[in-house]
């Protein structure tokens, strides 16, 4: 996952979105939990670097070797030599103990039901005393509520590039409302001024959703204590409903 034309589009992509931005979120919260933070997921760096440039103590953790090469270059440029490890968390050995673990950017939700638990579970075993977590996760109402066809292919994401190409993403979606599933394949392109593809690559992704309830039990059941929530990136919106929503919980 997050290889190749995929990992080299991701903050392109992220950047263009609006009102994305979580970044002010998760200062509060490193803020409030001063100390060592580990990021869960955390790329190419785009929420961890600047954090870091802050002042901020914060490692990282990342799966994809491409995300990693990517955080490093761009950690060269920023003169940054952050702690990142390329690591499975399920199999992350360390005998530190960190004051905030985050989960930004629905990363959680890669994980099937039975390893998020999990997840939940091991960041609790490296979580110091009285360290906060933070989860950001998503609820994909337009494919719930059949706004977005599924099975076929829908415009997704498009960025002008430096050179003036164009990349683009259509996804298709297939949904399982019962299991709370959506399964989604990504078709990245790389169009150049005549519209002729000079790169592509299909990417398959499975992701789950929560609901509120949920989640408060998977934090209960993993040793966390649930705190409040955040919705749509905006701070005391309670919308439990809301496409965004971003949980705060503390180790017990």
């Amino acid at each position: 996952m997050y290889q190749d034309l995929e990992a080299r589009l991701h903050d392109i992509f992220w950047n263009n979105e609006p009102d994305a931005d979580e970044s002010p979120l998760l200062e509060i919260f490193l803020q409030n939990h001063p100390g060592k933070s580990l990021e869960l997921g955390c790329g190419s760096g785009r929420l961890l670097l600047p954090l870091i440039k802050k002042g901020y103590r914060a490692e990282g953790i990342e799966i994809s070797g491409d995300m990693v090469e990517i955080l490093r270059h761009d950690a060269q440029i920023m003169h940054l030599s952050p702690q990142v490890y390329h690591s499975d968390i399920l199999q992350f050995e360390t005998k530190q103990r960190y004051n905030a673990l985050t989960i930004p950017a629905f990363t959680l939700q890669l994980f099937s039901r039975a390893e998020a638990l999990k997840v939940l579970a091991k960041l609790r075993d490296i979580a110091a005393e009285g360290a906060g977590l933070y989860i950001t996760v998503f609820i994909p109402w337009s494919e719930i509520l059949d706004e977005l066809e599924p099975d076929a292919w829908n415009p997704d994401k498009e960025a002008t590039l430096a050179d003036g190409s164009i990349a683009k993403c259509q996804t298709r979606h297939h949904i399982d409302r019962t299991s709370q599933t959506l399964s989604r394949e990504h078709h990245y392109t790389i169009r150049d001024h005549s519209d002729t593809v000079i790169e592509e690559q299909k990417v398959q992704q499975n992701l789950e959703w929560y609901l509120l309830p949920e989640l408060k039990l998977m934090l209960q059941l993993s040793g966390w204590k649930f705190a409040t929530y955040d919705a749509d990136f905006s701070v005391e919106n309670r919308d439990s409903d809301a496409a965004l929503l971003t949980l705060y919980a503390s180790a017990v």
